[in-house]
């Protein structure tokens, strides 16, 4: 009995796939974005803050 090998072809890359591989890319980079845009606005506010706070003691 011949055992039957099935090919598929991993390494051929038709449109559908790489749309989604950079459909995943861009997703995984704007929630990478969005995390450091959050931290720079929290450091941005609490530099607010301090600058509030300085500006009291100094008048």
């Amino acid at each position: 009995m011949a055992e039957h090998h099935h090919h598929h072809h991993h390494l051929k890359r038709d449109d559908a796939s790489r749309f989604k591989e950079k459909s995943l890319r861009s997703i995984v980079f704007r929630k990478q974005l969005e995390k450091w845009a959050k931290i720079i606005l929290f450091i941005i506010s609490i530099m607010m803050v301090i600058a509030v706070i300085v500006s009291r003691f100094i008048k």
